[in-house]
């Protein structure tokens, strides 16, 4: 292929106006613009460049550099550029590393951003999103599912066609319209998540403000112990496990308070509105006191376990396959794991669910007189238990069976 180099500003504006295969951007420490590709044209003005390239190109463009890209027909790697880059049409994936200000039209496959100081503006995304440490998110429509972790800034979200999973955002959230479920923890900002089709999952407390949550299916608040509520939900059931003040049910409505704070939240449902301290099983079913239901297998923050282990297990496969096959691979492999783990810990919490539940139906037909008690499963029978639990997570920790293999083995275990 052949090498052209162009000396410029510390800052040049660099456009690419077709590009039919992959493009590659890095950036350098030299002035200047090098193109490497079989088929290159480049128009070269006072500080500008314009390039064209049949196949595909190699660009090293200075760090402050600005860059406008009109087409490109494969993958497109932008490696630490932190001028502005506008973007209109990528028909392959796309893969940003360390990006300042981005303002993209429209992507036709996957999207994997990380480390990034602007603002990532996206109108339509065919595909998949993974983001990680990146500042503020705005996204018009995505068909495939969204995954953001870390965000110092805010995410706004007018439309998405497959699930969504944020953590840590220290911003406001806004989420117009999903098709499928919403898992929301560590949440800063004003939340406001409407016109949800699927569940509502959120797991952590939330900041003095007004807050909003719908969805047409259920919706289920781990709420931590002591954190201030003003809570208003409205469900066809309602399910409450928070020790809250004034409690009151109106019209299947239910408002009440936790502490003294600014903290409000409003929850409306099609389905089921479950509400429960952010510990995964509430003491009060620990106790193996006289006429208490014990359980045999502790499903405490299982599914967290889970999904930390997976985690750690993904962070090691990661390095070694960014050694070893470059860091898009890796990337692409990481977001698969992500999205395995995380359907991993959504399994084992409905596993615990469905115990909590049918522990409350023994309680209650205990409490009015129907049958005795049951009497505590024997001590070994809940070491054994304790046993398989720990076997269960390590075998997902090496490797040996996936997470949906050890959902499935706990859904086991607790029948």
């Amino acid at each position: 292929m052949a090498e052209k180099k162009y000396y410029t500003s510390s800052a040049p504006q660099v456009s690419v106006s077709h590009c039919g295969g992959d493009l590659v951007v890095n950036t350098g420490m030299e002035n200047a613009v090098t193109a490497v590709g079989a088929d290159v044209e480049v128009q070269e003005a006072v500080d500008d460049l314009t390039i064209n390239a049949g196949g595909d190109l190699k660009l090293t463009l200075p760090t402050a550099a600005s860059l406008r890209i009109a087409y490109v027909g494969g993958d497109l790697v932008i490696r630490n550029l932190a001028g502005d880059l506008s973007l209109e049409t990528a028909r392959g994936d796309v893969v940003l590393t360390g990006a300042g200000h981005a303002k993209i039209n429209v992507i036709h496959s996957d999207l994997s951003a990380k480390n990034g100081n602007g603002l990532l503006s996206i109108q339509t995304l065919h595909g998949d999103a993974a983001l990680r440490r990146v500042a503020d998110v705005a996204i018009g429509a995505i068909h495939g599912d969204l995954s953001v972790q870390v965000v110092n800034g805010r995410v706004d979200l007018h439309e998405s066609h497959g699930d969504i999973s944020l953590r840590s955002v220290s911003g406001d959230v806004s989420i117009s319209q999903c098709a499928r479920d919403v898992n929301l923890r560590n949440l800063g900002g004003r939340t406001a998540v409407q016109n949800v089709k699927g569940d509502i999952r959120l797991v952590g407390g939330l900041s003095a403000a007004e807050h909003t949550f719908a969805a047409s299916g259920d919706i289920i608040v781990r709420w931590p112990a002591g954190a201030p509520l003003n809570l208003s939900a409205t469900a066809p059931q309602i399910v409450n496990r928070l020790p809250l003040d004034k409690e009151l049910t109106v019209d299947h409505t239910l408002t009440g308070r936790l502490g003294d704070g600014e903290t409000t939240a409003t929850f409306t449902a099609g389905g089921r509105i479950v509400l429960k301290e952010e510990q995964m099983v509430s003491s009060r079913w620990e106790d193996e006191g006289e006429g208490s239901f014990a359980f045999g297998f502790d499903f405490a923050d299982l599914g967290e376990q889970i999904g930390r282990q997976v985690n750690e297990q993904i962070a090691r496969l990661t390095s070694n396959f960014e050694s070893k096959f470059g860091p898009d691979y890796s990337d692409k492999m990481a977001q698969k794991a992500a999205r395995k783990a995380e359907e991993a810990a959504r399994k084992a919490e409905q596993a615990a669910e469905r115990i909590r539940q049918r522990a409350e139906r023994q309680s209650a037909r205990t409490a009015a007189g129907y049958g005795r008690p049951p009497s505590p499963p024997p001590p070994p029978r809940a070491k054994a238990s304790a046993d398989e639990q720990i076997k269960i997570l390590k075998m997902v920790e090496q490797g040996i069976i996936s997470p949906d293999e050890a959902a499935t083995l706990l859904e086991a275990l607790e029948r």
